[in-house]
């Protein structure tokens, strides 16, 4: 092999190698792109807590486990009641920024098995395996100081500041599907709004008429 064939082979060899490293990149960012985009699907970008959809394939799988293994499953639905007046008042700006720090609110008070999804604009449920009736109540009412707090921090107490209404239950064996327990955590609901909001209500299977 003459000189030249040597350098030709040798230039040959670097631009393959240059071309692999060029195609591992490539890889490697079209991998950290399909899971952004997963991630995306899964998670509400204003609060960064799940979506409803996927909120509620976990909440599924989670009620059909805890029958299954008769295991405590503790559900929380989360209401900011006059988001209406905060927009209106502070504007739309300012409101997804309140719904931001709730949504964080929520996350800085759950264990890491505990789920939590926003549901509706102004409205989070909260999944807590593994959780009895007492220490779901003594979350439920943290959450109630605590994100209140954290509203009022960041509008500096400037009114008016978003009031929360939360409702509580568990999963019985008589709840087949999700949607039956998301029902009688939305009724303990209207009862904390009844009784003046601000506050959080837990609503048993058996409170409620057969």
């Amino acid at each position: 092999m003459g000189a030249r064939d040597a350098k030709t082979l040798e230039s040959l060899r670097a631009e393959n190698a240059q071309l692999r490293e060029i195609l591992a990149i490539t890889e490697d960012n079209l991998r950290a792109s399909q899971e952004e985009v997963l991630r995306l699907s899964m998670v509400d970008t204003l609060t960064g807590v799940f979506n409803r959809r996927h909120f509620m394939d976990l909440a599924d799988q989670e009620v059909s486990r805890a029958r299954r293994y008769k295991r405590p499953l503790g559900v929380l639905v989360v209401v900011l009641d006059n988001m209406r007046a905060v927009n209106q008042a502070h504007g739309t700006e300012r409101g997804d920024a309140v719904l931001g720090v709730m949504g964080a609110a929520i996350m800085r008070a759950l264990r890491t098995a505990d789920i939590v999804g926003r549901t509706a604009g102004a409205t989070f449920a909260v999944l807590l395996p593994e959780t009895e009736r007492d220490g779901t109540v003594a979350l439920a009412e943290r959450l109630v100081l605590e994100m209140a707090q954290a509203a009022a921090d960041l509008l500096k107490d400037a009114p008016p500041l978003p009031t929360v209404s939360l409702g509580a239950t568990h999963v019985v064996r008589e709840d087949v599907i999700f949607d039956a327990v998301l029902r009688r955590a939305d009724e303990a609901v209207a009862r904390a709004r009844h009784a003046g909001g601000r506050q959080a209500v837990y609503l048993a299977a058996d409170d409620l008429p057969a």
